[in-house]
């Protein structure tokens, strides 16, 4: 069972990956026996090149406790979809007469197919895979902590909302298509039967057994998707990041507002912030407009624990890299004040 799922939000290029790797490093630190996944959901992956190793779409080890992935969502697409596909094919075939039509099979095939489903629907089919603790690339690491580096907001809010999967909807079209067209023969006169009669090869406990399978396959993804929402609700965790400008301030507002039925949101990263300089007048002023703007932030989300860090001097990469902002992130803090921050302030 899933302790923790922490979730990333933001506007792209405040360094939401790069708070992401430094909050899963330093909870594998102060967590030693806790197995952590740091896994991306954002279009644009950059755990490889944080990091400095290949990691891709297979889980890579980055720690003695800590794992990261950046998943192709299309693997587990097409596995769905190819299962389906051929279970319509059959069914479809079975049927006398309208199996014969290759408009049928078309439509079938240019319904289900991996490339039809938008990637943000892929992510949420694998986040479900993921989270139900099913096995991925056939590897059994059941993990304590996962900590997502999600997509800008509106990507954000379709890995959540998963109980609407679109997928699930086209899934239910398909199949009162399927039963419209079998209620049509049923319905027609007797000469009609007589004339498919000699094409029915007796089959149809096959044709229920298939289209049994398929409901159930319908079923299924219902029953997952509630878990998973139920999941998310009960240990998942919001944190916002943003830098301190208009524009990054504007979209956690938005996203706050958009993710609140699903998730709850427990601290905003206000990340790199200029540090006090005094030989450098621009940096000064870059500066003062940030200090107005995280002033406004934290008003905002007064409710809320707020981080702040500065802007480090060598730009975070490779592990020693990420270290180094998790200690300027989260300084000498405990793990459960990182896993659970509202309390500290309730007190």
């Amino acid at each position: 069972m899933i302790d923790k799922i922490l979730v990333f939000g933001g506007k792209g290029g405040v360094g939401k990956s790069s708070i992401s790797a430094a909050t899963a490093v330093k909870l594998s630190e102060l967590l030693p026996t806790k197995r952590i996944l740091l896994i991306s959901f954002d279009i644009a992956h950059n755990l490889t090149d944080i990091f400095g190793v290949p990691i891709n779409s297979k889980i890579t080890p980055i720690m003695d406790n800590l794992w990261a992935i950046e998943p192709d969502p299309n693997l587990y697409a097409e596995k769905y979809t190819k299962e389906l596909v051929e279970k319509m094919k059959t069914l479809t075939k079975q049927m006398p007469i309208i199996g014969n039509l290759p408009q049928i099979e078309s439509f079938i095939n240019t319904t289900f197919t991996a490339d039809s489903i938008p990637l943000a629907l892929k992510n949420a089919m694998f986040f479900q895979k993921l989270l139900d603790a099913e096995d991925i690339n056939t590897q059994e690491i059941q993990f304590d902590i996962i900590v997502a580096d999600f997509p800008p907001t509106g990507n954000m809010v379709a890995l959540f909302e998963i109980p609407e999967d679109q997928v699930k909807v086209v899934l239910k079209y398909s199949l009162n298509f399927y039963n419209s067209i079998r209620g049509a023969i049923r319905n027609f006169s007797k000469m009609f039967r007589q004339i498919i009669k000699p094409f029915d090869d007796g089959s149809y406990e096959k044709r229920r057994e298939l289209g049994n399978e398929i409901f159930n396959m319908v079923i299924e993804l219902e029953k997952r998707g509630e878990r998973i929402s139920e999941l998310i609700h009960n240990v998942g965790s919001l944190r916002l990041v943003t830098i301190a400008e208009r524009p990054s301030f504007e979209e956690i507002k938005r996203a706050r507002d958009l993710t609140k039925r699903y998730i709850s949101l427990h601290a905003v990263h206000i990340n790199m912030i200029i540090p006090e300089v005094k030989k450098c007048e621009y940096c000064k002023k870059i500066r003062v407009n940030q200090l107005k703007f995280t002033s406004e932030i934290k008003n905002e989300f007064k409710k809320l624990r707020i981080w702040e860090s500065n802007r480090l001097i060598d730009e975070p990469i490779g592990l020693e890299g990420i270290k180094k902002l998790a200690t300027e992130v989260y300084g000498n803090v405990t793990a459960d004040e990182i896993l659970n921050p509202l309390v500290k302030i309730k007190k």
